[in-house]
């Protein structure tokens, strides 16, 4: 959302365009590292205090910011697909739209007032986390009973008879001893309300392992190509948004903040349609290929869908940059980012439920990973955008990431080709992380 203010914030802040790109990468950073804090401790500690505290640490930065003077067990495999691309366009949502209308409301009441509503909303949402969200881990709770009886004799069992035949063809069955009473169980009493608001929920897991398991993760090729895909999708979308505010406020556009925000709408609508596409072509495609293999599904089945958004990704990146750099009319650039956004959502809603597909037992720790990839790999950006632009065209600068992210976005049909043998083949490192969470 900042990028949209700029322009104002270059004039009423003092501040070089160098200056706020240096502030983009501490963002970027902080999304980097957060996961590796949150989500150990939330493992530990239960959901409830997460949520707390981080919306209460994001209500004080929006207010702060404002002042300041200087974000697999509940669907099928053949809905997977579909679920990640409706994930996928709500994340983008906020990144594309929300800053759309916040563009407008810095036009009409500066940029200031667009952190105080941000700031009015995350502490309506504080709240409402403190008061109303009450904790969802699951803490398993034994209720069963020892047996007194001998190993040979269970109370409560009936003798077999000696012989017994199957009612459907008279064949022997196996002799099986049937209870005369069953032992009634009392259910776990439901907790009370203040059990389930408390701030903490601990376990007995061990913290330490919750920091060491996503890097592990990284051995697992499926999970290491969704970073890969990751960290290059995030990458050059975090370029045009820096470039946006810079060129699209200069002239021949001489656009204000809502129009730099409004931008941004073409891009939403190529995520969307492109996130539908990798939901819905990749669940119909796994469904037809696993028809055709006898109805054996292999996660890998997904990825060939894969070849329209590789090229689409390139594509756009250099239309964006070659009209952008002649100063066509807005509506090229904008096609241009579109084409990129689809390809966006298409391969990353792909390649995230191969790795729910693939890693069901294991997600949360391959997605920390793969979250600290994604925004590491772009924390330099910001820095050197400013210099490059000042030493390269951006013709040259946009064709160059074009080629780029286009060969990253190939790098499905390796996997494709080999991705099942070279499972297989790690296979052991798979059970050992899954037995070690599972112990947790």
């Amino acid at each position: 959302m900042q990028t949209i203010f700029w322009p104002q914030m270059t004039v009423e802040l003092n501040m070089t365009y160098a200056q706020l790109n240096a502030g983009i990468s501490c963002n970027v950073a902080g999304l980097a590292v957060g996961s590796f804090i949150f989500v150990p401790f939330t493992k530990k500690y239960g959901r409830r205090s997460t949520y707390v505290i981080s919306t209460a640490v994001l209500a004080g930065t929006a207010w702060w910011s404002g002042r300041m003077n200087t974000i697999a067990d509940v669907f099928f495999v053949h809905q997977r697909g579909m679920a990640n691309g409706l994930y996928i366009i709500s994340v983008m949502l906020g990144n594309t739209l929300i800053p759309t209308i916040s563009g407008v409301q810095a036009e009409a009441q500066g940029w200031r007032w667009a952190y105080y509503t941000t700031g009015i909303c995350l502490t309506i949402m504080t709240f409402v986390f403190l008061f109303f969200f009450e904790e969802t881990k699951y803490v398993p709770v034994s209720v069963g009973q020892s047996s007194q009886a001998g190993p040979h004799e269970v109370e409560g069992m009936k003798k077999p008879p000696a012989f017994a035949t199957s009612k459907l063809d008279g064949s022997p069955v196996v002799p099986v001893g049937h209870r005369a009473s069953a032992t009634t169980l009392e259910p776990p009493r439901m907790k009370t309300f203040r059990q389930r608001m408390q701030f903490l929920t601990p376990t007995s897991e061990p913290l330490f392992r919750g920091f060491v398991t996503p890097f592990q993760t990284s051995m697992l090729l499926h999970v290491l190509f969704t970073a890969v895909q990751s960290a290059n999708a995030i990458f050059f979308l975090v370029l045009m948004s820096s470039v946006n505010p810079i060129v699209f406020s200069a002239p021949p556009y001489s656009f204000g903040t809502a129009g730099v925000g409004l931008m941004l709408v073409g891009p939403f609508i190529g995520n969307a349609i492109g996130s539908l596409y990798g939901g819905f072509c990749g669940d119909w495609v796994a469904v037809r290929l696993a028809k055709r293999s006898n109805g054996v599904f292999e996660p890998e089945f997904r990825l060939y869908i894969l070849a329209l958004p590789a090229v689409l990704m390139g594509s756009g990146l250099a239309i964006y940059g070659v009209t952008l750099d002649r100063r066509m009319h807005w509506i090229y650039p904008s096609i241009g980012s579109s084409m990129y956004a689809f390809s966006m959502g298409a391969i990353m809603d792909i390649s995230f439920t191969v790795v729910i597909d693939t890693y069901t037992d294991i997600t949360a720790d391959c997605f920390v990973f793969i979250t600290f990839i994604r925004n590491a790999g772009t924390i330099a950006l910001p820095f050197g955008i400013v210099p490059w632009l000042d030493s390269m065209s951006l013709t040259y600068i946009f064709v160059i990431c074009g080629c780029i992210s286009s060969g990253f976005a190939l790098l499905f049909i390796p996997l494709v080709i080999w991705g099942k043998a070279i499972r297989k083949a790690s296979e052991h490192r798979y059970e050992a992380l899954r037995v070690k969470v599972a112990s947790y």
